[in-house]
């Protein structure tokens, strides 16, 4: 039987595969497969059976240890980890989440594990795309839709802040709290476009003043926290006049720690793409949540750490939007921008 390649991660796949792993699972009897041009890392695919749409997800993210030679092709944290936090949210908020998600640890139809879960209804758009569109007041409402549905998500709550351990596949505390994870993974990226020369050492130094600040705030109380909340990890649905969240997903970064800290990559969208919309997302947040976002002690730190994800590129291959431009004097208008808003 031909086999087609869905994206170069996945690889090739028949349709006796998808037929055997629907049916391992209850979904009815395969009738197609088709690929999806969305998402960075090439892991869906759209299944239709004769009980319904389905997206299926493989070839989990590999985690290599240090003393490995190799990536482990039967790793269970991504897909165990998502299906923990979709099912809490299905369970304990009314979130909009891809549930049942049904994840087979077994190896033998694709040589990895896999998971499958319902197509979400709705249009997907991503920052860019949503300005061409729809019509101004379609995109406030859109604003609206996701900081309300966010704030629902951040009604479930933890004892502590932490996510899954690479070692035990199992929920577990971040030592030292939260916010000290922000701050490793922050230092991590710095680090790295440190290496590449990508930032100089006043750069390095406001970063640890932020960090500084950070540390002697007041612990945040621990919720949900997605981790990649933007417009590319939604569907929206317009229906008797207005939008709403048909449903959101891509849990692999998710976490429990400061749910404030998804606030930043949108809201920094917004600012780069349609100013007025931050206050409008942020401003249906708050009135959803019933309280105000206190930003101002962590939001240097939250929004240092979430943009440095964008500035590890080598010095002498900057991007355009980038030259002439420290890390700093990049990120300091973002930072000046929110508290303004909060």
């Amino acid at each position: 039987m031909s086999a087609t390649v869905y994206s170069e991660r996945l690889g090739a796949i028949t349709d006796a595969q998808f037929a055997a792993a629907v049916e391992r699972l209850g979904l009815g009897a395969f009738v197609s497969a088709a690929p999806i041009a969305r998402g960075l890392f090439g892991q869906n695919v759209f299944l239709t059976t004769t009980a319904g749409e389905f997206v299926f997800r493989g070839v989990p993210h590999w985690v290599k240890r240090l003393d490995e030679a190799a990536h482990r092709p039967d790793d269970r944290l991504q897909f165990t980890a998502e299906g923990f936090f979709v099912s809490q949210l299905h369970e304990r908020t009314r979130a909009p989440v891809p549930w049942p998600y049904l994840h087979d640890q077994a190896c033998d139809i694709f040589g990895w594990p896999y998971a499958i879960m319902p197509r979400m209804p709705g249009l997907c758009v991503n920052d860019r795309e949503i300005v061409k569109a729809l019509a101004p007041d379609d995109r406030r409402g859109v604003a609206e839709a996701v900081g309300a549905t966010l704030a629902e998500m951040h009604t479930l709550t933890w004892p502590f802040a932490g996510g899954f351990d690479v070692d035990t596949i199992e929920l577990t505390p971040d030592p030292g709290g939260g916010v000290a994870r922000v701050i490793a993974e922050a230092r991590s990226l710095v680090d790295a476009a440190a290496a590449r020369g990508a930032m100089t050492p006043a750069d390095i130094a406001w970063i640890e003043a932020a960090a500084a600040g950070a540390r002697a705030a007041k612990a945040p109380p621990s919720t949900f926290v997605h981790g990649d909340y933007k417009l590319d990890n939604v569907t929206l649905v317009h229906e008797g006049g207005a939008w709403r969240v048909g449903g959101v997903f891509d849990f692999h970064t998710a976490r429990f720690g400061d749910g404030a800290f998804d606030l930043i990559r949108l809201a920094c969208s917004y600012l780069d793409f349609e100013p007025a919309l931050a206050r409008v997302f942020l401003d249906a947040y708050r009135t959803a949540a019933g309280h105000d976002a206190d930003l101002a002690p962590l939001a240097p730190l939250y929004v240092l750490k979430e943009r440095a994800a964008f500035w590890q590129f080598p010095a002498d291959n900057r991007p355009r939007w980038s030259q002439g431009k420290t890390f700093r004097n990049w990120v300091e208008p973002y930072i000046d921008q929110l508290l303004a808003l909060v």
